[in-house]
């Protein structure tokens, strides 16, 4: 099973190939500023095992090494961890890129204190989301912390990501993790987005 929808397949499966980075309208120079507080306030403290699922360029996963963890970088796109490796290598970031695929991680069981989930759960096919919840579920560790950053179903509608539903957000996750917080708040604006809706959502592994 593929785990991303149709419209994600065919139009970006291999877009880290053939478009430059500034081309890529989700790439941005910008740490999320969630994720920048989740550091500040040691939401996430400094020497967690950070796996970040679907990391593409390592924008994130750079920026929590650089602040002290311990991160695994996982993309099914060569070419993006290509990209990663080169942006890591700039601020000399320890960080371990490996290919992998979001339903079958190559990593142990229980092998992560937090999964970093940033835009990828909402390209999710609705078949396929039991499948990554487990799969999520299965790297954590009990007690660790997942992070997702998600649109919400506040964004302007268009074509893109799926708008997620509180239950979209909640519903599938719920027998093997606890809801910590769960808030939609307004992210960087774009050119094309200037109203960015999106979900943050901490979850425990029960």
């Amino acid at each position: 099973m593929d785990a991303f929808t149709d419209r994600w397949v065919d139009k970006f499966s291999n877009v880290y190939e053939e478009e430059e980075l500034a081309d890529i309208c989700w790439v941005t120079t910008s740490v999320s500023p969630v994720l920048q507080g989740l550091v500040i306030d040691q939401t996430i403290p400094r020497g967690s095992r950070v796996v970040d699922l679907g990391c593409g360029p390592g924008v994130h996963s750079t920026f929590l090494a650089r602040h002290g963890m311990n991160v695994v970088g996982v993309d099914r796109s060569s070419a993006a961890l290509d990209k990663a490796r080169q942006l890591a290598g700039f601020y000399n970031a320890n960080v371990e890129f490996v290919t992998g695929d979001i339903l079958d991680v190559p990593l142990a069981d229980a092998s992560a204190d937090v999964v970093h989930d940033s835009f990828v759960y909402h390209n999710v096919r609705p078949d396929a989301r039991a499948s990554y919840v487990s799969e999520v579920a299965r790297i954590l560790r009990p007690g660790g912390l997942l992070v997702m950053t998600e649109f919400s179903d506040r964004m302007s509608p268009g074509t893109g990501p799926i708008r997620l539903t509180a239950d979209d957000m909640t519903l599938p996750w719920a027998e093997q993790f606890s809801v910590e917080e769960l808030r939609r708040f307004k992210n960087l604006p774009t050119e094309k987005r200037p109203d960015q809706w999106h979900w943050l959502g901490l979850y425990r592994r029960r």
